[in-house]
């Protein structure tokens, strides 16, 4: 906010009448037989408007008498009339030096703090000086919520504006109380505002940024358009007006799609130390709106410099770049001290210390559950101040994706706070903790609040569709979000949910392609390449060593907190590594309940201390008895350490809940294998090869039931018909060659290999 919020007063009439009316001051002349003659003449020539006649006339009365109260509030007027700002007012507060409570000079002290920034919290205390003595001085409580607005303590200021709005406002106030609704982030109330001051008048060009910005923020970014079109100033203008206008128009620009043209229309501005805050703005309004790296961090850097250039920055000032910096991962660190600094020195203003502990979180500094039990008794109930209750919101907002400890602050606010991203951000905590009821009533909420379409909304939505087994209709609802391209982010998010879904279909092989494409759009995103190796390693396309070297790659240049669901499923997929223990551990601290991930480090166990993992194992299977995963891992378990009737149990209990169990199956032919029950084992490959007649594996154990049974011509020919990728998994050549080799030796010839 600039001082554009107000003008100077302009009249022929004498200061002194103009604050004791538009104030409200019950001043009065002081009686002239305490005036000496120059202090008279002066206030005569000051009537007659001889500004400069007038101020020789006080200044010549207080080289006689220096402590002349009416010298000084003579001259103190004096010098306002004539522009002489600074001088006005060093005036007005020599006068306080003699009386301290006088009301002309609070008022005008209170006027003048609207001149310049760093006035502005010395106008605020004269005029809580002045309201002490007149708390229904209306004029005054409405140029303090001016100041206070100018600050960028929109809580103060406008609980000064709800109470002069309650008392016939003027339109000055109206004009006001809607600028700082609007820069405060509240624009219904704000547009309502702006509705009522032009019902007495056009809207001054000094509040046209104001307007746009609440008719953009209200979905009519044209009319904001066509509101600052015709007020852009000259490129070479850089008053804050102009500035102002030319930010403002871009950004307007920018949220009718028309970035381009906002960026063409900020670049003269580039390198012109007096447009660093106002491009700074425009640039994190655009970068934020666009998802744009490169304009967020232009932003950060004008946003610093602009801080080191202000000698006592405002309240305002420093909020507003704190958050910024917050939003931008080099100068976060930056932004959490800003934090800090700001809540202890405002300790009554809870959102920064939600902000101070959210980013402190978000930087591994403090636990979920600590922020939790620190906060939510500041938030119940939630404090009274609107624009409080919405900076709370907006700073849970951003926090994607909440941590599920974090859901009570969220339910705390969403209570008071009417912000749909606030039951947004709940569906997505009970999607991670798998509550797929409340988490379908908070999206059913979220969408009957938001009717238009989001493509957010859309992509959480096809999560749960695809956590509650409805994959097809979650595959057409990411195909319909990835047809769309609605931008880069949304775009692979879509790509990567749809590699899940079909992955469950049993549908891997689709699942690579579109990892690729994920890789293609957004090359510097290191989980998709994670996911592409999970993939391809699950489908025999890579090596143990390739997918090893791709989580590898990933844990030198990432870290371990919040790890996404592809590391997760790749070190699971891996063989069990006694060099991958401690990650086993690191992995499972924050995701205790990933099965495959217990499973490798029940297989370590089991080198050391058999009866540990057995028992390990064990309560895995009570914890999740429905689970056929489980009694494959205790089948494993059994056949490795040589109890093959506790592996077929295992198996056989697999088989009584899913009778057609393919993997199972396999897995009791394999324990029949191994017991020599042949003819039984050959049964069961059978059933296996009934239900999927491309199943190579079976096919190689049913040749290796022939080879055990001596049938070696039916085994070859077995062996010669598996597919190429059999390959990738067993040494098939060498298989052959060692069964071709015996059968040449029992005929009495000699392999070539061997004459020499």
């Amino acid at each position: 906010m600039t001082r554009s919020l107000t003008d100077r007063p302009a009249s022929a009439t004498l200061l002194a009448i103009a604050l004791i009316l538009g104030l409200g001051i019950a001043g009065g002349k002081p009686a002239l037989a305490q005036r000496s003659p120059q202090v008279s003449q002066g206030y005569a020539l000051l009537e007659r408007g001889w500004i400069d006649d007038a101020i020789a006339a006080f200044e010549s009365a207080l080289q006689r008498t220096p402590t002349s109260l009416e010298a000084r509030l003579g001259l103190a007027m004096a010098y306002q009339r004539a522009g002489r700002d600074a001088e006005a007012w060093a005036a007005h507060q020599a006068v306080l030096q003699v009386s301290p409570d006088h009301p002309t000079a609070l008022a005008a002290l209170g006027e003048l703090g609207g001149y310049r920034p760093e006035w502005q919290s010395g106008g605020i205390t004269a005029l809580t000086q002045l309201l002490a003595q007149a708390p229904d001085n209306w004029a005054a409580r409405s140029q303090r919520a001016l100041l206070y607005g100018y600050q960028g303590r929109f809580v103060e200021s406008l609980a000064d504006y709800d109470r002069v709005l309650s008392h016939q406002p003027t339109p000055a106030t109206l004009l006001g109380a809607a600028q700082v609704h609007a820069f405060s982030g509240d624009y219904d109330t704000a547009l309502a505002l702006f509705r009522r001051y032009r019902q007495t008048d056009t809207v001054p060009i000094e509040a046209l940024a104001a307007y746009a910005l609440t008719l953009q923020e209200t979905g009519q970014p044209e009319q904001a358009i066509a509101l600052l079109e015709p007020a852009l100033r000259p490129e070479d203008r850089t008053d804050d007006l102009a500035l102002g206008i030319r930010a403002g128009l871009a950004n307007a620009y920018d949220a009718h799609g028309q970035t381009q043209t906002a960026l063409a229309l900020l670049a003269p501005l580039q390198d012109k130390p007096a447009a660093r805050l106002p491009l700074a703005r425009a640039y994190s309004a655009i970068g934020r709106r666009q998802q744009h790296p490169a304009l967020f961090q232009q932003a950060t850097r004008l946003y610093r410099q602009a801080l080191a250039d202000s000698p006592v920055p405002s309240y305002g000032l420093r909020v507003e770049v704190a958050h910024v910096l917050s939003e931008w991962p080099e100068t976060e660190t930056l932004a959490l001290e800003m934090w800090a600094t700001l809540a202890t020195e405002n300790p009554a203003v809870v959102s920064l210390q939600v902000k101070e502990r959210l980013l402190a979180h978000r930087l591994n500094q403090v636990r979920a559950e600590a922020v939790a039990e620190q906060l939510l008794p500041l938030l119940t109930p939630m404090p009274e101040p609107v624009p409080e209750q919405q900076a709370i919101a907006m700073a849970l907002v951003h926090v994607d994706p909440p941590d599920p400890a974090l859901l009570p602050l969220y339910e705390a606010a969403a209570t008071t706070v009417d912000q749909p991203l606030l039951i947004y951000r709940m569906a997505q905590i009970h999607l991670q903790t798998g509550d797929l009821a409340a988490a379908q009533g908070a999206l059913t909420a979220y969408q009957a609040a938001t009717p238009e379409a989001d493509w957010g909304t859309e992509l959480l939505v096809a999560d749960l569709e695809r956590q509650l087994g409805k994959w097809d209709a979650s595959a057409r609802r990411y195909e319909q979000v990835i047809a769309a391209q609605p931008r880069v982010g949304v775009t692979t998010e879509a790509l990567r949910g749809l590699t899940f879904v079909r992955t469950l279909q049993g549908q891997p092989n689709l699942a690579l392609p579109l990892y690729k494409a994920a890789i293609a759009a957004d090359p510097d995103n290191p989980i998709y390449p994670l996911g592409y190796a999970l993939l391809a390693y699950r489908t025999d396309q890579i090596t143990v060593a390739a997918a090893t070297d791709a989580l590898d790659t990933w844990l030198a240049s990432q870290s371990l907190d919040n790890p996404p669901p592809e590391l997760l499923d790749l070190v699971g997929a891996l063989p069990a590594d006694e060099a991958r223990a401690d990650l086993y551990q690191t992995l499972l601290a924050q995701s205790p309940d990933h099965l495959w991930v217990q499973w490798r480090q029940i297989q370590l166990l089991a080198h050391h201390h058999p009866a540990q993992a057995q028992a390990q194992l064990e309560a895995l299977m009570a914890a999740h008895p429905d689970d056929p995963t489980v009694y494959f891992f205790q089948g494993e378990l059994a056949q490795q350490q040589g109890n093959l009737p506790l592996a077929t149990d295992a198996y056989q209990r697999i088989l009584a809940q899913e009778p057609n169990n393919i993997g199972a199956l396999s897995a009791l032919g394999g324990v029949q294998f191994q017991q020599g029950n042949l003819p039984i084992a050959r049964a069961y490959y059978g059933q296996v090869l009934a239900l999927d007649a491309e199943a190579w594996a079976a096919r190689y154990a049913i040749a290796e039931l022939d080879i055990a049974e001596d049938q070696k011509l039916a085994a070859l020919q077995q062996l010669r018909q598996l597919p190429p990728e059999a390959v990738s998994s067993v040494n098939l050549d060498q298989r052959i060659q060692e069964v071709e080799f015996d059968l040449l030796r029992r005929r009495g010839f000699q392999p070539p290999w061997e004459r020499y």
